[in-house]
């Protein structure tokens, strides 16, 4: 160490006699702003998927409720997921009244390799639309606007219409 200073050498007689100097705090759900990227968030109302059965399980929880699912699949280091993400988290919390968003990382195990075989996923990210146990719909991509789009007029179709503001969703 070239820093000889009185200082220095308080730290380095601490840290041999493991005394806790500093901790750092994790970051919270009111934190979440902008383009963050979190995946494995536990604060959001976002359903972390690992698996066909924790799909299977989600859909038969939202199967007589009405609600719209929205499935997010994509492999966990895909540059369009990561982009997308964000707005996943946005629209989980202004609509999660009507809907239900939930995400699959694909390359996670072999039931999730399986589960994108199975629905034929080849492009990523693939947004699924689940309503009543059946795929009402399908988005690929990673475009903000067509996302919101999709949705919305999946929403619409079912007679619930939900207004999301492009804006809010930019901030």
């Amino acid at each position: 160490m070239g820093d000889k200073s009185e200082k220095t050498r308080e730290l380095c007689r601490r840290d041999m006699s493991m005394e806790k100097i500093h901790k750092e705090e994790g970051i919270g759900p009111d934190q979440l702003t902008g383009d963050v990227l979190y995946y494995g968030d536990n604060h959001s109302a976002v359903v972390q998927s690992h698996g066909r059965a924790d799909v299977e399980k989600l859909i038969d929880e939202n199967r007589s409720g009405g609600k719209l699912i929205v499935l997010d699949v994509g492999p966990k280091h895909c540059g369009p997921c990561v982009k997308v993400y964000p707005t996943v988290l946005k629209l989980s919390r202004s609509m999660s009244e009507t809907v239900v968003f939930a995400r699959m990382n694909g390359d996670e195990n072999d039931s999730c390799m399986e589960f994108l075989k199975d629905m034929n996923i080849i492009e990523v990210p693939t947004f699924l639309f689940i309503r009543n146990g059946d795929i009402c719909g399908r988005y690929v991509g990673s475009g903000k606007g067509e996302l919101i789009g999709e949705e919305n007029s999946l929403e619409r179709f079912s007679g619930i219409q939900v207004f999301v503001s492009l804006t809010n969703l930019s901030t």
